[in-house]
């Protein structure tokens, strides 16, 4: 996984305050969770997963979403309770609803005190070139923590 083991690392990878992880409802959720699990294991280091429901411009932040959308978020928060608790791990969850998920993200990681933020990024493109969309980019120049952006393999 990592070209180090975590007791060996020169950072203190095993002293987090706590980690964010971002579920975005793809194809790399089950890795971050995962990985956050061993990040934290045999410490008391919390993992808060969070899922964000981006909201449309033309409905206020805290209207209530479409119940399809509703359901969705609410599966993929039992799917990263059901990866942790396979592991043994304890994992916070929250359904967050926000214009746009990356600043929802480093907020909720600021507002909790974490110095990590681990987020997924499958492999995709558009218009043949890789493409990474607006959330991460924005994760990565804002947020005033650590960030690993786990990438998925090419299909």
């Amino acid at each position: 996984m990592l070209p180090w083991r975590r007791e060996e690392h020169p950072t203190g990878i095993d002293k987090f305050r706590g980690i964010l992880v971002a579920i975005g409802d793809n194809p790399m959720d089950e890795a971050v969770v995962k990985f956050a699990c061993w990040l934290t294991k045999g410490t008391k280091t919390p993992i808060y997963a969070v899922h964000v429901i981006e909201m449309p411009w033309t409905e206020p932040v805290d209207a209530s979403p479409d119940e399809d959308v509703s359901i969705r978020a609410d599966k993929v928060l039992e799917r990263a309770q059901a990866i942790a608790d396979s592991i043994g791990a304890r994992i916070d969850l929250d359904l967050l609803q926000a214009r746009t998920a990356g600043t929802a993200i480093v907020d909720e990681a600021t507002a909790r005190d974490c110095d990590l933020i681990v987020v997924g990024l499958p492999y995709k493109r558009k218009h043949g070139e890789y493409y990474m969309g607006t959330t991460i980019p924005y994760i990565l120049e804002h947020a005033p923590m650590k960030v690993i952006v786990l990438r998925g393999t090419q299909s």
